[in-house]
């Protein structure tokens, strides 16, 4: 039977996971959940003994738990269809209690964040006609929550040229949360996010240029970004932004890696355009500089590690070239600012022309 606590926090769950889009009108921030771990516990045959195999499982939950400022554990045991429906239930309560339990005596302090619920047969993730698929029903798994505050973000997409809403995808993301869904057609978004967290917001839309915007929440100043986007269109071209290579050589550094799949996922959503990736080197205050010299040259190598990581993804080999132009086409030929050197340093996307 599951006790009244049990019923309580199933419940919770439910509303968070359920209805929170109800409530995303809201500015306050308010508790949501996360999930820092899961796990399994396997038992033999009729045991509800803890066995050593599942100590790493039980212990790596309990580091994790430690670690978190405010937790939930959910265990949910389960049997096999050996035995009648009445000892089965009386099995899976004992395997819950057991880990409980364990719990309890090796590092988790607090009873009252632990709930349990029991299935007994009820509810097997393999057929109990082999013994592999016994072994895998006769089991406890272990959820681990973080309780976290949440607020919303709100948005829209909007074409750049004419102003008017365009729907597309949204990915959210921050070091320990992803989370990817549509607009609605009006080009509007809501969603709830972590609060008084930085988050990376991309945004993406068929026949578009991507965007991507970092942002600070607060619960006491509701976020509202806007995205302008450039069609990509025949001939136009939009940067990659937030590329970073080593100083003098076509290796990007760590911080920028993240960028390559945003350009991956906007050619599979473009996947009728053709382009070419062009780059550019700072170079200012100078004639252009030789076409068979190191400068020039790595322009083109800058170009072509992300042609090669596009490639390597399985985009088609005639939609994809690359190009070097050396410091032919800085933006800022007499730059002196570090501003105006990174935008003369840069890597684009350009969109075939129709012949």
């Amino acid at each position: 039977m599951i006790k009244s606590k049990d019923i309580f926090f199933l419940s919770i769950l439910l509303f968070v996971f359920g209805f929170y889009q109800n409530v995303y009108a809201q500015n306050s921030a308010f508790d949501s959940t996360l999930v820092l771990y899961r796990g399994d516990v396997f038992f033999d045959s009729g045991k509800f003994d803890i066995n050593l195999d599942t100590d790493t499982v039980l212990r790596t939950l309990v580091h994790k738990a430690n670690a978190s400022n405010d937790y939930y554990i959910n265990i949910e045991a389960h049997t096999d269809s050996i035995g009648s429906i009445e000892t089965n239930q009386v099995l899976s309560a004992n395997r819950a209690n057991e880990v409980k339990t364990w719990l309890l005596a090796n590092g988790i302090t607090e009873e009252s964040r632990i709930a349990i619920a029991h299935w007994g047969e009820g509810r097997p993730i393999a057929e109990n006609k082999s013994d592999e698929g016994r072994q895998l029903n006769r089991r406890a798994s272990i959820h681990l929550y973080e309780k976290i505050p949440m607020t919303t973000l709100s948005g829209t997409l909007v074409d750049k040229e004419t102003g008017e809403p365009i729907q597309g995808n949204i990915v959210i993301h921050t070091k320990r949360v992803r989370d990817s869904f549509p607009t609605l057609p009006n080009g509007k978004f809501n969603r709830l996010v972590p609060d008084e967290t930085v988050i990376g917001v991309d945004v993406y839309s068929k026949g578009y240029f991507f965007d991507t915007k970092m942002i600070k929440t607060s619960s006491k100043k509701k976020a509202i970004l806007n995205f302008p986007l450039p069609p990509a269109r025949p001939c136009e071209k939009a940067d990659i932004g937030n590329l970073y290579y080593v100083g003098n050589k076509a290796e990007l550094l760590p911080i920028s890696l993240s960028e390559l799949p945003k350009v991956l996922r906007f050619l599979q959503i473009n996947d009728s355009l053709t382009i070419e990736i062009a780059g550019h080197i700072n170079h200012p205050n100078s004639p252009p500089v030789p076409r068979d010299s190191w400068n020039f040259d790595l322009s083109v190598r800058r170009a072509k590690l992300i042609h090669d990581y596009l490639i390597e993804h399985n985009i088609d080999s005639t939609r994809v070239e690359f190009k070097g132009y050396g410091n032919y086409e800085m933006r800022y030929p007499k730059a002196t600012t570090a501003k105006h050197q990174s935008l003369n340093r840069r890597v684009e996307i350009r969109v075939k022309c129709e012949e």
